[in-house]
């Protein structure tokens, strides 16, 4: 028997069914992040081309890979071994004397391929197209308030994109109508409420920050009075017939550039793990961060390891069930990378350590399951 001719056909069915797993999951995650995070910004702001839609779509596919991969993966091996077990293929192996290692050489060789491959999207490419994608929307709405201050604002909707500010008005062809503005201060507390029956809208530039003029007819000012930002009882009022009031656009510029943990290049990020000015709660989020990296890339390891001993057990050739398993797998495995990111600053929970915990539990119960398998 040729343990080539093996090879070939047990990987070339994983591979096509592995991309086709990876296409699949990838279009459910892309799809329901546009419609969740850009298809309301698109009927609120119909100025903005379907360019900033297709740049979003690209960025989100290439920080998607990270996960889809792994699961397609695991996906794709408990469709073919499924398959193989109710074929009795893997009988007609083991009869002809190969061992179940021989018989997964292909699925090992192919799962070395893509850890390496998720090693690099998940250590650079991943954070990079996050962090892109984090930007997109405030770059866009910074370059919008340049060009069209009119088209930051939405028809009869709140807009808060600037931080400390809401505003709501009626847009008109020339400008806003009804408007309502809250200014707030740091602590996100009101400061300042305004009441207008229309203004025009320019864009102007103040000690170099450009900022968003707003001429104000028929205004009615409320202005904090007692300088306890606890207090919100004292104001003070005052009526204009025309006034401007200006909205800076460096906070919407400061949040554009803003860096996070998870956006962070690696470089940079090994560079401020040997920083010692950072709050304990920051250390330990750059701490987790690295360490969820790591651990996720080696999840096509760990899921292929128990995707193989779970796909014969399964000995189904539906493809529902393949699906189903892969699903509660996956949601299982994952669970424990978002606990561990919702937890991330929180040193006494030791979320680095819950990084790797998926692949400790799973392993642990796939080399169990794989051995039982060998034994057969």
């Amino acid at each position: 028997m040729n343990f080539k001719i093996i090879d070939r056909y047990i990987g070339r069915q994983l591979l096509l069914t592995s991309f086709f797993a990876v296409v699949v999951l990838s279009i459910v995650l892309v799809l329901g992040n546009v419609f969740k995070q850009v298809l309301g910004l698109l009927v609120t702001r119909p100025d903005i081309e379907m360019g900033f839609v297709a740049q979003f779509m690209f960025y989100l596919l290439l920080w998607s890979l990270s996960l889809t991969i792994p699961w397609g993966f695991l996906t794709a091996i408990l469709l073919n071994f499924g398959r193989l077990s109710a074929d009795n293929e893997l009988v007609s192996l083991r009869m002809a004397g190969l061992s179940m290692p021989r018989i997964c050489m292909a699925v090992f060789v192919i799962m070395g391929v893509l850890t390496g491959f998720c090693f690099w999207m998940n250590l650079s490419v991943s954070p990079s197209a996050k962090d892109k994608m984090t930007n997109l929307l405030p770059n866009k709405l910074f370059d919008m308030a340049l060009e069209n201050p009119l088209a930051m604002f939405a028809d009869e909707q709140v807009m808060d994109e600037i931080p400390g500010h809401l505003v709501y008005a009626k847009k008109t062809k020339d400008g806003l109508e009804n408007i309502q503005i809250i200014k707030m201060d740091d602590s996100y507390r009101p400061e300042v409420f305004v009441i207008a029956n229309s203004a025009t809208l320019s864009t102007e530039e103040t000690n170099g920050q450009p900022e968003i003029v707003m001429e104000l007819e028929d205004a009615i000012f409320e202005l904090k009075s007692d300088p306890d930002p606890r207090n919100f009882v004292e104001a003070q009022p005052y009526k204009a017939k025309k006034a401007p009031i200006s909205i800076s656009l460096a906070k919407l510029k400061e949040k554009k550039d803003r860096i996070r943990p998870g956006d962070l290049p690696l470089g940079t990020l090994l560079s401020y793990l040997g920083r010692d000015d950072f709050s304990k709660g920051v250390r330990t989020s750059l701490i987790t961060e690295l360490n969820l990296r790591l651990s996720v890339s080696m999840a096509c390891v760990t899921l292929g390891l128990i995707g193989i001993p779970l796909g014969i057990t399964a000995q189904r050739r539906e493809t529902s069930i393949g699906f189903a398993m892969s699903l509660i797998v996956g949601l299982v495995y994952f669970l424990f990378i978002i606990i561990a990111h919702i937890t991330r600053e929180k040193a006494n929970l030791f979320p680095y350590v819950l990084a790797w915990m998926p692949n400790i539990i799973f392993m642990t119960i796939g080399f169990f399951l794989f051995r039982r398998a060998c034994r057969r």
